[in-house]
């Protein structure tokens, strides 16, 4: 993968056409409208190139990342799975063989790089086998019933529950 310029990551054949582009003489201006970059990521993209004498792809700076992308992608296969398990119960589950497994951090920032954040989903009580089939057959007995007979039912969606006091009004 390319380096990014703003919001835009600049595949090798980008790269390849901004060197051509420029050496058959193309504008900054014009490359970057055809690329979507700015003008300055445009140049810096072409010096840094120059100063590696016409090499796109240079050795990446900082700390090298712990994971590869099978470890990723092994990651967010089990969150999804069961996405009741924590960030270090997928550690122990995904890394159970590795002698230098990558910490809790390291997961959870791979989890929300993919847009999964750190939240337990919320547990629903399933319907009873005895309510599903009262609701499947109460839905056959009113399968065909018409608009008059819809019409004696009284309902209003705007009932108070009060479940616990009193709301003040005595």
């Amino acid at each position: 993968m390319g380096r990014t310029f703003g919001n835009k990551n600049l595949t090798d054949n980008d790269k390849r056409a901004i060197v051509v582009g420029r050496q058959n003489g193309l504008t900054m201006m014009t490359l970057a409208g055809m690329f979507g970059v700015t003008e300055a990521g445009i140049s810096q993209f072409l010096k840094r190139q120059k100063a590696q004498d016409g090499s796109t792809n240079s050795q990446r700076t900082g700390r090298p990342r712990v994971t590869d992308r099978n470890d990723d992608r092994n990651i967010l296969k089990t969150s999804r799975t069961n996405p009741r398990l924590t960030a270090s119960a997928i550690r122990r589950e995904v890394f159970l063989n590795s002698p230098s497994p990558p910490s809790v951090s390291t997961v959870k920032r791979r989890l929300n790089a993919a847009g999964i954040m750190g939240r337990r989903p919320v547990k629903k009580p399933l319907i009873s086998e005895k309510n599903r089939v009262a609701r499947v057959k109460w839905a056959k007995e009113h399968l065909n019933w018409t608009r008059q007979d819809w019409n004696k039912i009284l309902s209003s969606d705007e009932i108070k529950f009060l479940l616990f006091g009193s709301d003040g009004i005595q």
